[in-house]
């Protein structure tokens, strides 16, 4: 039996709970909170055997082989970094740090460790997404030219928590990188950043920022944004044909349009949009392989230096260095 444990008791850490029960051959062993208030209501939701204070204690157990950080963004490098020197395998969610470089870090530890990291960009893992990128290789749309995505809703500074902070907050950690790893996914050439749009909150973080990413042959628009909602849609276009993937975040139906016809497709998840990651993560412990070929961590450090190079058209961050 593979033991979890978990850093970070929030909303994110409760789904990947509940998904976790449905492995037979894994399961939630301890949880650690800010506080044992939070960690056993916590453990009341979701059976564990053990349940922590503080962060640390978890990872001090030698009976803890694989630790999920759900924490605020700002908190990932330091406690990575900690879960890989205590010799555990990592699952981490997005993003794995606020720059390249602290991805880069968490990278470098992890290999001088050969321990298992990963970023947790769940939707490469289900089905939708799988059939997607078989339908793009087989060049069901020809060439791929262009990607829009746009991953934007309202969201109130009073509603949110480290989303509006300086440093750690703003749409493009946040939502962006969801628009960026659709991008950086399927095309695999170098890119440069356009023209940048945003829109600046007056303690720092961006709002909104829409950016334009050019590749050889190659175009994409992104779109990020707390301040307003939009279709949370990936459209795909290629030299044949188009793909629109609606919720494309965490896909189950997409449309495929060529040659004047229209075919659309529902693949639901097995179980819920996390199982296909964590079943990544545990086939992966069970093979000693160090990372993930579908989410690999060149793909982690990519993704983060596009968004590093959209920062970097904003005077307002760029100014403060990345």
């Amino acid at each position: 039996m593979i033991k979890f444990g978990i850093i970070g008791a929030g909303h994110i850490a409760n789904r990947f709970a509940q998904s976790l029960a449905n492995f037979p051959d894994a399961e939630l062993y301890a949880i650690s909170a800010r506080s044992m208030d939070k960690a056993r209501a916590f453990q009341q939701q979701h059976p564990s055997e053990l349940i922590y204070d503080h962060y640390q204690a978890l990872l001090d157990n030698p009976q803890v082989q694989i630790v999920y950080v759900s924490l605020p963004h700002g908190l990932h490098r330091e406690w990575v970094l900690k879960a890989l020197d205590a010799g555990k395998a990592v699952l981490c969610e997005k993003p794995a740090g606020l720059n390249a470089q602290q991805t880069q870090d968490i990278i470098d530890k992890a290999q001088e460790k050969q321990l298992f990291f990963m970023e947790a960009m769940k939707n490469r893992f289900t089905p939708a997404y799988r059939k997607i990128k078989e339908l793009v290789q087989n060049s069901a749309i020809g060439q791929l030219t262009h990607i829009e995505a746009a991953f934007a809703r309202v969201l109130p500074e009073s509603q949110a928590t480290y989303h509006y902070q300086p440093i750690q907050g703003g749409a493009l950690l946040d939502m962006g990188i969801y628009d960026i790893g659709l991008v950086e996914d399927f095309f695999k050439g170098p890119l440069t950043i356009g023209q940048v749009d945003y829109k600046m909150h007056e303690n720092g973080i961006e709002v909104y920022a829409q950016a334009q990413l050019l590749g050889d042959g190659f175009s994409a628009q992104v779109t990020a944004a707390f301040d307003r909602d939009a279709p949370t849609t990936a459209v795909l276009t290629g030299r044949k044909g188009m793909i629109t993937i609606e919720n494309f975040h965490r896909p189950e139906s997409f449309t495929l349009n060529t040659a004047g016809k229209s075919q659309s497709f529902h693949l639901p998840y097995d179980h819920d949009d996390f199982h296909g990651e964590i079943q990544e993560v545990i086939a992966a412990f069970k093979s000693q392989a160090k990372e993930s070929a579908i989410m690999s961590q060149a793909d982690s450090v990519t993704c983060a230096a596009l968004i590093d190079a959209i920062k970097n058209k904003i005077p307002e961050i760029k100014n403060k260095n990345l």
